[in-house]
């Protein structure tokens, strides 16, 4: 038993002397990222990973239908950011016992929760008191978004002077929805330049018994995530070792798409469906465009920018075509999950891109594929879970990890991975440091709470490479450590410190980053964060920027103002910084070269069908001639 309560009397007293302090702070947390997110996605900028759009689409979508934290299960619980294995037992435990959870003070008080914890919960879950929509009820959003630059250099532009964005998503009664993304960039001659579609069903009975269940079905653009990714796994993922319960992926199978990144995504359908004794198949086709430069039956490059701005870039929109079939049968028990995915690829034009010696080996022509088993052990709060993977030619990945509660405040992670060379698989996504092929390597991290709103937490990672890659021409390694600490305390106070250690034996190259910030919220909706990062990698670089914030009881208005400085000697010194930006939005630039920056980020609510932001930033630069002047505005209409 995960609970140390005797019954619910001992904690009403407790739940009524922190009810204020959650209530204070609901407007603005259901308006923010949290910041164990932020952290996770800076760390993933660093390492070069994206997805964040996607990623930013899924936390909105969990805003606006929140979790009932009361009646998910196991798999729905594992799809809330910051939630590990534990937390997921130890309230599943404490429910089973006491019941529905009263409030987000109360579930502070489970084992393996705390103030932080659940702060950063709260925007994505509720407890039972949303009212239940009716079944055909109407719900979505309609959102524009552009941006206008004024740069010292700026340049008449041929096509559009700026960037247009639309989207439209509905959904009835839960089930029920539809989006439609539209987007221009700046430059491009019309709109939109990329359009992507879909329309989805979910949780639709296919019996009267209710034992076949059709989970999902999109028809349109779609991503597709299985297993632990090393054969298909689009859009984002919450892997890094950020969190050690973040390694483990915990697959979406069949989900609709409304990113605008134009090459991440299947075009086609795709549906999954839920069989008695907690068996599931997803079969899926997809026949999507591809941007390429053509040269007769061969692609010469393949640009992945989505950016046609000029009569090559237009040329190569959509040149090539790739089409995909495949399925994912899985079996789900009450503690082990097995799985198994194939899929069959081909392009319509031959590989014709120069050989070089980091990718000669790297190339398919005509219909390439792979096939996976993957598994996951759940024995209370351990997850034990790994795949392994062959592509058309035999050649295998494998990874395997653990996921291991030490204590009710500790928590322990590993991940071995091994990827040959030669493995090809076009749509992994699988936890790795550059593709899915070429590496070696075992990670750990460690998490501890020694006191209530204190953790402290670690992780080193090692990869050996057995092939030349790109800039190294021989076998190498690399190694990286880091370690945190974070403090919050109950009255709005709270401290982050992180240093990072890296070394590439290959490029011989070594980096060190230590950060600290501070951060400041009162009842009032006043707000005030500080941070300082310095850098050093045989260059040196620092930032530290100041941020004021308010927001309005009402949730109406909210305004919040930020003044950076940064100086580095060189790219490889930058500094990548979380900023804040319009919902649905999220900016993490790279610092580099000496300068200042200022922005304003406004919201406001005039009505509870219009949402207006509006982002007005101002950069300088000592080193190089880019002062520019930035203005970005989004309208949003719920319904």
């Amino acid at each position: 038993m995960c609970g140390r309560f005797e019954g619910k009397m001992r904690i009403y007293g407790a739940a009524l002397l922190g009810a204020a302090f959650f209530l204070s702070h609901a407007v603005l947390s259901a308006q923010d990222l949290p910041e164990s997110v932020i952290r996770m996605i800076e760390r993933q900028s660093e390492d070069g990973y994206g997805g964040h759009e996607a990623l930013v689409e899924y936390l909105t979508e969990l805003t606006e239908h929140p979790v009932d934290i009361n009646r998910a299960d196991r798999e729905t619980l594992e799809g809330l950011p910051g939630m590990t294995p534990f937390m997921i037992v130890s309230l599943l435990e404490y429910r089973e016992e006491f019941g529905a959870v009263a409030s987000g003070a109360e579930l502070a008080l489970v084992d393996g929760f705390d103030m932080g914890k659940v702060r950063d919960l709260i925007p994505f879950i509720s407890f039972g008191t949303v009212g239940t929509r009716r079944k055909m009820d109407l719900s979505g959003r309609a959102l524009f978004r552009t941006r206008w630059n004024i740069r010292r250099d700026d340049e008449d532009a041929d096509g559009l002077p700026v960037p247009l964005l639309t989207k439209i998503k509905a959904s009835s009664g839960g089930r029920y929805g539809a989006g439609l993304t539209l987007e221009s960039d700046a430059g491009e001659h019309t709109f939109p330049d990329f359009y992507s579609a879909f329309l989805s069903v979910r949780d639709i009975s296919l019996s009267r018994d209710g034992c076949y269940v059709l989970k999902s079905a999109v028809v349109g653009d779609y991503s597709l995530r299985f297993g632990q990714g090393l054969v298909l796994w689009n859009g984002f993922s919450m892997s890094g070792l950020s969190s050690p319960s973040a390694v483990l992926r915990m697959e979406a199978g069949v989900r609709p798409y409304s990113s605008t990144d134009e090459n991440g995504y299947f075009h086609g359908a795709g549906l999954t469906v839920a069989f008695p004794a907690g068996v599931e198949a997803s079969v899926f086709y997809s026949d999507n465009g591809q941007d390429a430069k053509v040269d007769g039956h061969y692609f010469t490059t393949k640009p992945e920018d989505g950016l046609h701005d000029n009569a090559a870039d237009i040329a190569a929109k959509d040149a090539m075509r790739e089409r995909l079939a495949g399925v994912n049968v899985s079996w789900r028990g009450k503690w082990l999950k097995a799985g198994m995915t194939g899929a069959a690829y081909s392009y319509d034009r031959l590989d014709g891109r120069r050989k070089s010696y980091y990718n000669a080996h790297l190339r398919y022509d005509g219909w390439w594929g792979n096939a996976s088993l993957d598994f996951m052990l759940s024995l209370r709060g351990t997850r034990i879970f790994g795949e392994a993977a062959l592509d058309k030619d035999l050649d295998f990945a494998g990874i395997v990890g653990a996921v291991c509660p030490l204590l009710s405040d500790a928590e322990l992670a590993v991940v071995y991975r091994y990827y040959s060379k030669d493995y090809i698989a076009t749509h992994a996504g699988a936890y790795c440091r550059s593709n899915v092929n070429n590496e070696h390597g075992i990670s750990a991290a460690v998490r501890w709470s020694p006191v209530r709103d204190v953790v402290l937490s670690s992780n080193a990672e090692y990869t050996y490479y057995p092939f030349a890659r790109f800039g190294v021409r021989e076998p190498s390694h690399s190694f990286r450590m880091s370690a945190d600490c974070s403090w919050e305390s109950g009255t709005g106070h709270s401290l982050y410190g992180k240093l990072i250690w890296s070394r590439d034996g290959g490029r011989q190259t070594s980096q060190a980053r230590v950060r600290v910030e501070y951060e400041f919220m009162s009842p009032g909706g006043f707000g005030a964060s500080t941070r300082a990062e310095g850098c050093w990698s045989g260059e040196v670089g620092g930032l530290i920027y100041q941020q004021a914030a308010y927001t309005a009881r009402s949730g109406r208005f909210r305004c919040a103002v930020r003044a950076t400085v940064f100086w580095t000697q060189g790219w490889d010194s930058r500094i990548y910084c979380y900023e804040g930006d319009v919902p649905g939005s999220f900016s993490v630039p790279a610092y580099y070269g000496k300068g200042a920056g200022l922005y304003v980020l406004l919201t406001y609510k005039p009505a509870v069908w219009l949402n207006l932001n509006l982002k007005c930033s101002l950069s300088g630069y000592e080193d190089r001639s880019k002062d520019a002047l930035g203005l970005r505005f989004q309208l949003t209409v719920p319904f």
